[in-house]
């Protein structure tokens, strides 16, 4: 029986290392939190009932593919981030807010457009606070869950980070925000191990979730398997591969890069219900061209804040780029900046009237 309290420190690794675990325990930023604050990174809202009757839907699928005529073979290991091409976006934090659904839910579908639309690399960044503020409500105190989340993102669509940033607290959703111009096609679960692994290999990263133990918050790196420590609640991820060699899922976390292997973490097959409590969800994705103007979002800002701190810049952009009298002498340098402002804004004229409002 695991103990009530995860070990620590050397404690934890000793007990690692007697088991023949391969995983290594270290000082995390999420470890060091208080249990209350660790349970707020989680948000995967689920009861006993349901995981017992996922559980009992994977075991019958699982019979019923051992009788199927189906004999795909998938490869040996799958890992996104090095597929021909790194498809999987930066690592983002969650806070401590039970968001965790939203967060693993839009890593999986930014990576499914990169990869159908061949653009390994590509920054796609969407709005964890969308589709969990708009989608789900005030719900940090107590998560969500994938249907729900995966019905948002199909009917109602998803937005991008910059029209609706996301902030780690409750917040209501805000009038006059812009109609999503993205969805997903549609969505489903995926019971069988070999139908996922069949799934990662030829479409990419599936939403996945997994039970939390309080050893898994001092995971540094390595296959991570369940030593010490009592449940800590439930949390959603993105499965971005798999290793049969090493017979681990390869998956991306919502804890920043100061948590696992640089925000990633692989996990041992059969551990902490991943496999046999959790179905895998598979969205389905039309190619959508990337939002260009979103590039030229940081140079504006930058623009911006030097120009609240050089008042002659600042008179020269009110002229030169929102039309605003009376006009100032300028210098060269100004002028060059001015008309790089005026060419970003003929690109992405979406841009001016906030961009002019923000300079005053």
């Amino acid at each position: 029986m695991p103990t009530k309290k995860a070990k620590n420190g050397d404690d934890l690794q000793s007990a690692i290392n007697s088991k023949g675990y391969t995983w290594e325990a270290g000082a995390t930023e999420i470890a060091s939190m208080s249990e209350e604050l660790q349970k707020a990174h989680l948000g995967l809202e689920v009861d006993r009932k349901e995981l017992q009757a996922t559980e009992r839907a994977i075991a019958a699928a699982e019979e019923l593919r051992t009788f199927s005529a189906e004999s795909f073979g998938a490869p040996p290991s799958v890992d996104w981030r090095n597929n021909g091409g790194n498809f999987i976006t930066p690592i983002k934090n969650q806070g401590g807010c039970g968001s965790c659904v939203s967060f693993g839910t839009l890593a999986t579908i930014e990576a499914r457009f990169n990869i159908k639309c061949k653009t390994p690399g590509q920054n796609r960044d969407y709005s964890e606070g969308y589709l969990f503020f708009c989608g789900c409500g005030q719900c940090c105190n107590q998560g969500w869950n994938f249907g729900p989340a995966l019905d948002f993102c199909q009917n109602k669509g998803i937005l991008n980070e910059s029209q609706y940033p996301y902030t780690a607290n409750n917040q209501p959703c805000p009038a006059g925000l812009p109609a999503p111009s993205l969805k997903i096609d549609s969505w489903s679960a995926i019971l069988p191990i070999a139908d996922r692994k069949n799934a990662l290999a030829t479409k990419g990263p599936l939403v996945a979730g997994l039970a939390v133990f309080q050893d898994f918050f001092s995971y540094k790196t390595g296959v991570y398997k369940h030593v010490s420590g009592a449940l800590a609640g439930y949390h959603a991820v993105s499965c971005i591969g798999y290793d049969d060699v090493q017979k681990c899922w390869i998956c991306k976390n919502s804890w920043g890069t100061g948590w696992g292997d640089g925000g990633f973490f692989k996990i041992g097959y059969g551990q902490c219900g991943m496999d046999s409590q959790f179905a895998m969800y598979d969205p389905n994705v039309t190619c959508a061209p990337v939002n260009t103007c979103e590039q030229y979002l940081p140079a504006l800002r930058n623009v911006l804040a030097v120009a609240q701190a050089n008042p002659q810049l600042k008179r020269c952009l009110r002229y030169y780029v929102c039309g605003k009298l009376p006009r100032p002498v300028c210098t060269v340098q100004h002028i060059t900046i001015a008309r790089a402002v005026v060419a970003i804004l003929q690109k992405c004229p979406q841009y001016r009237a906030p961009w002019c409002a923000a300079l005053g």
